[in-house]
């Protein structure tokens, strides 16, 4: 009679050690797929940051064998915004507030923290108030600049790129299909591992994409749609 062999817990943790880990990170895929859309959007980020998870395989192998050819066109892009009559200035007013909203949050928790400890204190009482006053406008500044400087400097980025129509040909290319590889790579992330697609949505502005499905339409303090893709 044959003996049944006894797994033993050694084997246990040899079986571990042969299980594939998953390098591709759905968050990460997010983030590029949002950041990617901007650039068909005329809103140009900083992208180098790209090139770890590409470095790493979190964003799969098709876009990292990809990833050169398209960053070497994303900043060809984004330089464009240096030929566009007054960007520069637009620019530099847009930073500059954006340092006024970043500096006043931080104003606001620690005049709340103050006066939640010292109430009676007469030099809080008496400037706290016009510390208050400051800290608000600037964070309402700093809000409203991202939305009206920013909406100007998209308009000029499209009417300058309107008027030089080679620069949508540079735009189109191979852009949108890099975009559609992330999304391919989340689709099969979520089957993979047997994810809910809705776990993992992501945010973009332009809707050309194969098997996706919206979640959420844009709401005014939110200008793009969350998707999740189609198993």
């Amino acid at each position: 009679m044959a003996k049944t062999r006894r797994r033993t817990g050694s084997d246990d943790k040899y079986r571990a050690s042969r299980q594939r880990i998953d390098p591709v990170d759905p968050t990460e895929i997010g983030k590029v797929i949002y950041t990617l859309d901007a650039y068909r959007n005329n809103i140009f980020y900083e992208v180098s940051w790209i090139d770890r998870l590409v470095d790493e395989g979190r964003l799969g192998r098709s876009f990292g064998s990809m990833w050169k050819s398209v960053r070497k066109d994303l900043f060809k892009m984004a330089r464009v915004t240096s030929r566009v009559p007054g960007i520069t200035r637009l620019a530099r007013m847009q930073s500059h507030t954006e340092a006024l909203w970043q500096i006043a949050v931080p104003i606001l928790f620690i005049m709340l923290f103050v006066g939640l400890f010292a109430p009676q204190n007469p030099i809080v009482g008496a400037i706290s108030p016009y510390v208050m006053i400051i800290a608000f406008s600037s964070l309402i500044l700093g809000v409203l600049s991202r939305y009206v400087v920013g909406a100007r400097i998209a308009k000029r980025i499209d009417e300058y790129i309107g008027a030089n129509p080679e620069i949508n040909v540079l735009r189109a290319k191979g852009l949108k299909d890099s975009i559609q590889v992330l999304f391919d790579e989340l689709r099969q992330f979520a089957i993979r591992n047997d994810v809910d697609p809705e776990n993992h949505l992501v945010g973009i502005e332009l809707l050309d994409y194969n098997g996706i499905e919206i979640v959420k339409d844009p709401k005014p303090w939110r200008k793009y749609y969350l998707v999740k893709v189609e198993i």
